[in-house]
């Protein structure tokens, strides 16, 4: 259904500082397979076909909409001609499942199909395009490998930053690999806020760990050292102004440890994949484009790597493709200067595959 309220309480992303130069967002409750209630937020563009963007972990979709910007994405690609839809997952600070620990399985088998089901039936069209960013990348992967999602009803997939092996920052894999996880108890929240941080033993290690881990910025919000301490590093800070710097607490502001053990968990895996799932990578015969920052330090550069081999092998290099942004992070691909021109037009080419051309082609980045 429709949200009666369409002025749904956002954080302070957008609507303040300039006029949007598109519709601004419908939004639009729907149910997960579970019962779990999510939220898409419908941008309407135009006749290029519908493509779903989703955020990574303790993010809602909207910040795709982020007003600090001269221009966003969403902006970007209504104006490119496609139909935007906004995905909050489970991991919404908009949505109250985001305080229950949820695992990568929850998504695969509950939000995806629920929001790819939506979109096909509110829009009529037989396929979606995917733009998933983050974690709500291995997990639409999942999705379609089991069969929840099935492939005919994707026209195609850019998986951004990470895909279906987990490869961290040296820190970030020796925190993995001494199990620190295990210490945390699954239902306490993680602050980003230093001021909402309390003293569950995940907060108070938070706290402790966003004061002694080594960073490559120095700056004077320490949400973005608390996001070091729980993530690793979301932005890389020379591309990212000063308005969408102070956001930084705004856009990511908590995440319950329970979806963090599970992905840690993972991490100590090869891949997230199952034997079973390994027997269906030909569900993953499509097209997708696995993309990294050069410069991220969350999620490295291998991790879309080794996927990228992965199914090559399985299913043959016709269907992938794979960019390394070069000067870029992780989060900074959608908020950072120069994106717009040095990676949404390739983006918005991944997303309308049988397309001949978007309009002014950049300087191309680095293809492997």
């Amino acid at each position: 259904m429709i949200c009666a309220d369409p002025t749904l309480p956002v954080p302070p992303l957008y609507g303040t500082r300039r006029a949007l130069s598109c519709l601004p967002p419908e939004h639009i409750e729907i149910t997960a397979g579970d019962g779990t209630a999510l939220l898409l937020h419908h941008v309407q563009g135009g006749e290029r076909g519908p493509v779903v963007l989703s955020p990574g972990t303790a993010m809602t979709a909207l910040s795709y909409c982020v007003d600090t910007v001269k221009l966003n994405l969403i902006e970007f690609l209504v104006a490119e001609g496609f139909d935007v839809w906004l995905f909050d997952w489970r991991t919404s600070p908009l949505l109250e499942a985001h305080r229950r620990p949820y695992t990568f399985d929850d998504v695969a088998r509950h939000d995806w199909p629920a929001a790819i089901a939506e979109v096909r039936h509110r829009t009529g069209a037989a396929q979606v395009s995917v733009l998933a960013h983050c974690l709500s990348s291995p997990a639409l992967l999942l999705s379609l490998v089991g069969g929840h999602v099935a492939k005919e009803s994707i026209r195609a997939i850019v998986a951004s930053q990470v895909a279906l092996h987990l490869r961290f920052t040296p820190i970030g894999a020796a925190k993995v690999r001494l199990r620190l996880d295990m210490l945390i108890p699954g239902g306490d929240m993680i602050h980003q806020k230093p001021d909402e941080a309390g003293l569950q033993f995940a907060d108070l290690a938070a706290s402790v760990l966003s004061r002694v881990l080594p960073t490559s910025f120095t700056c004077d919000n320490r949400a973005c050292y608390r996001h070091v301490a729980t993530f690793g590093e979301l932005i890389l800070h020379t591309r990212v102004n000063a308005a969408t710097h102070a956001l930084m607490g705004e856009l990511v502001p908590e995440c319950v440890a329970g979806f963090l053990k599970d992905v840690a968990v993972r991490a100590r895996q090869d891949s997230i994949l199952s034997d079973e799932d390994r027997r269906h990578l030909d569900r993953l015969a499509l097209p997708i484009h696995f993309i990294s920052g050069s410069e991220n330090r969350m999620f490295v550069p291998e991790s879309t790597a080794e996927s990228y081999r992965l199914l090559c092998d399985a299913n043959g290099t016709g269907h992938y493709r794979r960019s390394v942004y070069q000067g870029f992070g992780h989060l900074d691909c959608y908020l950072g200067e120069g994106a717009p021109e040095a990676i949404w037009p390739e983006l918005a080419r991944s997303l309308d595959p049988q397309a001949t051309a978007i309009g002014a082609v950049t300087p191309r980045p680095l293809l492997l």
